[in-house]
């Protein structure tokens, strides 16, 4: 009888899934009530209480016995401040929400999910390839563990004037496919007058790091496309220098006087600005920036913000979303985008991390990921909600990229960025691209740990769920 009871538990626990069969399973009803009264504390950069309370209240109403306290950040700073400060001294939140690239220096300060709740291959099977590259890695002795769920996966995209390609390059009407037919498009939207700014319509925003807001990111996605080498294969020595410096030198070219691709200087954007090309795209000066899906709130909010101070503005109606160009067109050539997301980890000084791993898989259901949608526009993690969200006018283009979105190890986010914005000043400013990149080869080197504190893992499909 006891080896039938436990037969028909185990079955229940199976049965038990969220959008995917054999994905991710939730614990069973009776086996996730709390005997005790556990509260989860859980901090989040940006999202306001009204896109996650619904998410919390259908959680706690399922597990009465839990109770979870979000707390909203709005300053990156400060927010990583406070979790490494509180985490240092034992405390801290039980669930927290950090960039993916975040995850790769910094394990030893996380529990990944209980192994029985899923294996990386139904990880794989329910989120896009690129959360399981960055959430999967190995254990202390191993063993591949999942450290992450992502709620949404963010990828780079061109924002471009319609209007601007209706009147200038009407022959297409939108960006190229490919860098080539976009540096053409370039030249053709691009005009030069005699102002301060030395442009009446600047083409696309690209070539310096002091004034576009996006400008590492974009470096990283033209490195990754020309197939750069970031690292040895042991993940012990930064191997860039030589094989970024084309990535470097394209787009450097859109900054050079000399290139037929100049389109942008310091003039035109203010570099202390928090805007920068936004607001040159937001005046109808420039035909193309490129950004995430956050940023079209943010060309609206500054479009709203020159009207009310009765400056010229595009109209709201002008601004589409095009796909990143890819090196070639080729159907045989792999396509890539550059991923930036956050994902919900659970902390190592939590008191009740089954309880926190539990509503993690609650948070990253079909259900909730659904809502979290409807409220915030951001593109999906799951690949069951892709088809739906990717037909979205102005939010589509940014799903349709996730199947293609790739990330590289950073152990330090901002001293990164840092090193190559001053890369790209650099190399500008001199013309010597492999001093540049030599340069910051030897500051990233000094940041990679002796010993790796991972091991990159692919999802086995060996693998079975427990």
């Amino acid at each position: 009888m006891k080896k039938i009871q436990k037969f028909l538990v185990f079955v229940l626990v199976l049965s038990m899934t969220f959008g995917i069969s054999g994905c991710l399973r939730e614990k069973a009803p009776a086996q996730k009530k709390v005997l005790k009264s556990v509260d989860l504390v859980y901090y989040k950069m940006f999202d306001d209480e009204d896109a996650i309370s619904p998410i919390i209240q259908d959680y706690q109403a399922k597990n009465p016995g839990v109770r979870v306290h979000y707390k909203k950040f709005t300053d990156f700073e400060e927010y990583m401040e406070t979790i490494v400060n509180e985490l240092a001294e034992g405390e801290g939140p039980d669930i927290f929400s950090v960039q993916n690239t975040w995850f790769t220096g910094n394990l030893k300060k996380l529990i990944p999910m209980p192994s029985a709740y899923a294996t990386s291959n139904d990880f794989d099977q329910t989120y896009v390839d690129v959360a399981a590259q960055d959430m999967i890695h190995a254990d202390e002795v191993g063993v591949p563990r999942i450290y992450g769920i992502p709620m949404t996966i963010d990828t780079l995209a061109i924002f471009y004037n319609k209007d601007h390609y209706s009147d200038r390059v009407p022959g297409v009407g939108r960006p190229g496919t490919t860098w080539s037919e976009l540096g053409e498009h370039v030249a053709e939207l691009t005009e030069e007058d005699d102002s301060y700014e030395h442009f009446e319509v600047a083409g696309i925003a690209m070539g310096r790091a002091d004034n576009i807001t996006r400008a590492v990111d974009i470096l990283y996605l033209l490195m990754m496309q020309l197939g750069t080498v970031f690292y040895d294969d042991k993940l012990e020595h930064a191997t860039f220098a030589t094989s970024a410096k084309e990535a470097l030198e394209y787009f450097i070219s859109f900054a050079d006087e000399e290139s037929d691709h100049y389109s942008w200087n310091k003039y035109i954007s203010d570099p202390e600005s928090e805007e920068k090309e936004i607001t040159t795209f937001a005046k109808g000066k420039t035909s193309m920036i490129i950004g995430y899906s956050y940023t079209y709130d943010q060309i609206l909010n500054e479009i709203a913000r020159l009207k009310k101070n009765g400056e010229d503005a595009i109209s709201p109606s002008a601004i589409r979303v095009a796909p990143m160009p890819q090196m070639s067109n080729a159907a045989t050539d792999k396509r890539i985008t550059y991923a930036s997301y956050f994902a919900e980890t659970v902390s190592r000084t939590s008191k009740n991390p089954e309880e926190a791993w539990n509503f993690l898989i609650h948070l990253g259901s079909k259900e909730s990921l659904q809502k979290y949608n409807d409220a915030t526009k951001k593109p999906t993690s799951r690949r069951d909600l892709i088809e739906d969200q990717k037909l979205d006018p102005t939010y589509g283009v940014f799903v349709n990229q996730i199947g293609h979105a790739e990330s590289f190890p950073i152990f330090n986010y901002h001293k990164y960025k840092e090193i190559f914005t001053d890369a790209i000043q650099e190399a500008l400013a001199t013309s010597n691209v492999t001093t540049a990149l030599k340069a910051a080869e030897a500051k990233i080197d000094k940041l990679i740990p002796q010993k790796p504190l991972f091991i990159k893992q692919e999802p086995d499909e060996t693998e079975t769920a427990t």
